[in-house]
């Protein structure tokens, strides 16, 4: 057994040698990179999920944005989304790390599949919200209320849907004064 694993290791390593070249940054780089992709890979399908929701959500809002003859950028539009996937990376990653260096749990995604759960809900509930304005009198409103009504039950929490803000950025009619 030991003589197998010798010759494994030692194959590996030759491998790795000739990717880099005899390089050390090579084989650090490549290192670094098979540990990024060893960490990241149980939860592949989960970033999948999360991603392409996001996607999704980013293609009905410019349908929505079309129907209403507002301006469309681009440059805004895939900046807004890819800050979105940033960010959800780097959620799910830290519940992962968690999960992994804490909870010491590695097929066990409890965090992981909770975060990934509710931003894919979130991303799924502005997704409904993009087809209720592309056709209202289709089933999404029906849709929504029911989900609204078991979030409700589910949680305990009052959910408020008649909010006219439906972005951070609209929330704040005023500047805020200094604290000074």
């Amino acid at each position: 057994m030991t003589k197998h694993l010798t010759k494994i290791l030692a194959s590996i390593g030759s491998a790795v040698n000739g990717m880099a070249q005899g390089s050390s940054i090579g084989k650090f780089l490549i290192g670094v990179g098979s540990a990024i992709v060893g960490f990241f890979s149980p939860i592949v399908y989960l970033l999948l999920i999360c991603f392409i929701t996001t996607i999704i959500d980013m293609i009905y809002g410019i349908k929505v944005a079309i129907k209403k003859n507002k301006k469309i950028e681009s440059g805004k539009t895939w900046s807004g989304t890819l800050t979105k996937i940033k960010a959800e990376l780097v959620l799910i990653g830290i519940a992962h790390g968690l999960e992994w260096a804490v909870l010491d749990q590695y097929g066990v995604f409890v965090l992981t599949g909770g975060i990934t759960f509710i931003i894919t809900l979130t991303e799924l509930w502005s997704i409904l919200e993009n087809l209720n304005t592309l056709d209202p009198k289709g089933p999404w409103r029906a849709l929504g209320k029911f989900l609204k009504k078991k979030g409700e039950d589910y949680t305990g929490i009052e959910i408020d849907l008649d909010n006219e803000h439906n972005n951070d950025t609209d929330v704040a009619k005023e500047p805020l004064e200094s604290s000074r």
